[in-house]
C-alpha cells in the first residue's frame, strides 16, 4: 500500500468479498484471484487483499478498493473483465457474498502516522480477522466513531493495518478488516482482558451479534507478484 499516494483514504468505493470454493479447487480459486489482479487493466482495484478463513480453509474473503468511484464503474462494467469473472464463478460451490462499500476510517486515513513503521505491510500469511456489524436503528454514526476510536487505544497488540467501511446499500453496516504484527500480536490482543471493556461497548450499539472470521493472508498489492 506504501506505493500509493491516496491509499486507504475516506470514501474510497471499494467491494468485499466472500467465495467458497468447491471441493479441491481452492488452492486454484486463489492462484486465479490473484493473477487477475495483474491483468493490467487500469481501473482494477489499487489496494487489495484475498484472505483464508482459519475455521474454513476453502473460503476466500477479499477486499478490493479503486481509485475513485469511476475507476470502480469502468472496472465492473467493462466486458474484458467478464472472462476472468466466469472462470471464478466456476471454481465457487455457491453464490458469491458481495457488498459494494466505501471506506469511512483506516490507519491511513488520520493525520498520524503510526502506518510508516509498518515495514511488512498486508504480507502473506499476516493474521487478521473479517467483521460485519449490524448497528442499532440511528446508531451507525455512533458505531462507526466508537471503533475508530478504539483503534487509537494505545494497544501495542492492536491492529497495525485496519480499515472500517460502510456498506452503500446498507448504511447502517459496517464492514471491518483488521491485520495484525503477528500471530503472537494477535493472541495477545483477544486474550486481554482489558479490551473486553471496549468491545462490549460496540456490542452495545448493535442490533445482532457480529459475523467474525479469523483470516491470514494470501495475496496483496504488497506480494510479490505470482
Amino acid at each position: 500500500m506504501l506505493k500509493n499516494i491516496k491509499s486507504l483514504y475516506k470514501n474510497q468505493p471499494g467491494v468485499v468479498l466472500r467465495m467458497h470454493a468447491k471441493p479441491g479447487k481452492v488452492d486454484e480459486l486463489f492462484q486465479l484471484t490473484t493473477n487477475l489482479h495483474y491483468n493490467g487493466d487500469p481501473d482494477g482495484p489499487v489496494d487489495w487483499a484475498l484472505c483464508r478463513s482459519n475455521e474454513e480453509p476453502d473460503t476466500l474473503w477479499a477486499f478490493e478498493f479503486y481509485r475513485d468511484d469511476e475507476s470502480f464503474t469502468r472496472h465492473y462494467s467493462n466486458p474484458a473483465m467478464d472472462e476472468g469473472h466466469n472462470k471464478i464463478f466456476d471454481l465457487l460451490a455457491d453464490m458469491p457474498l458481495r457488498a459494494d462499500v466505501h471506506i469511512v476510517s483506516s490507519n491511513y486515513t488520520s493525520d498520524t502516522t503510526s502506518y510508516v513503521v509498518n515495514e511488512k505491510s498486508l504480507y502473506k500469511n499476516q493474521p487478521g480477522v473479517v467483521l460485519r456489524m449490524y448497528a442499532k436503528p440511528e446508531k451507525g454514526a455512533d458505531l462507526f466513531e466508537l471503533t475508530t476510536n478504539l483503534h487509537y487505544n494505545g494497544d501495542p497488540d492492536g491492529p497495525v493495518d485496519w480499515v472500517l467501511c460502510k456498506s452503500n446499500e446498507e448504511p447502517d453496516t459496517l464492514w471491518g478488516f483488521e491485520f495484525y504484527r503477528d500471530d503472537e500480536s494477535f493472541i495477545r490482543h483477544y486474550s486481554n482482558p482489558a479490551m473486553d471493556e471496549v468491545h462490549q461497548k460496540v456490542i452495545d450499539l448493535l442490533a445482532d451479534m457480529p459475523i467474525r472470521d479469523d483470516i491470514h493472508i494470501e495475496a496483496s498489492n504488497n506480494s510479490e507478484v505470482v
